[in-house]
């Protein structure tokens, strides 16, 4: 297996999303064992929704110490993914040093093996406006040192009733629909 984090970046090809489908598919099991015996399951690695996010978009993937989740080779724009595998809701967490040109929702939804992608075309700096609890936004419990914890599907899906840009069928391992 390629050792992914000795470059720079990479491009998500037809091998790469079949080896991340193959992965998912081997996460969904580990987890379903875990929420049995355990009160909560695993997080969806992230090794695992940034290649698909970056398949899905034509991003590519940063390795190594490039900064960011992804960049999209058009533009320069560095992307930052946040992933759910709890289909009916989330809570993503920002570093207070986290920016970004662009955010990307990836939402899992593991009863049917899909992948429902929300490009939230929203920058660092507009997304720290938003309110983190009812007395301080982001940026203000950025400013502090602080971790700030919100739903994105609270924020931006549910409140501004997005439709995916992009579903992806992890099973087929092919895109299903764009908006584009």
């Amino acid at each position: 297996m390629t050792i992914y984090n000795q470059f720079s970046s990479i491009t998500i090809d037809d091998a790469r999303i079949d080896e991340t489908c193959n992965a998912y598919f081997k996460w969904k099991d580990l987890n379903t064992y875990i929420s049995n015996n355990s009160r909560r399951g695993i997080n969806m690695p992230d090794a695992i929704s940034e290649p698909m996010g970056c398949y899905c978009l034509g991003y590519e993937w940063n390795r190594g110490n490039k900064v960011g989740d992804a960049t999209n080779p058009s533009t320069g724009e560095k992307i930052e993914f946040k992933a759910t595998s709890r289909f009916e809701g989330d809570l993503s967490s920002f570093g207070p040093k986290c920016e970004f040109d662009d955010l990307v929702f990836l939402r899992f939804n593991l009863d049917e093996n899909l992948l429902y992608i929300y490009d939230l075309k929203i920058d660092s700096e507009m997304f720290g406006k938003y309110p983190a609890n009812k007395a301080e936004t982001i940026q203000d419990q950025k400013n502090q040192g602080r971790r700030p914890h919100v739903s994105l599907q609270s924020l931006f899906v549910d409140a501004e009733d997005l439709e995916p840009d992009v579903i992806f069928d992890i099973r087929r391992c092919k895109i299903i629909q764009t908006a584009k």
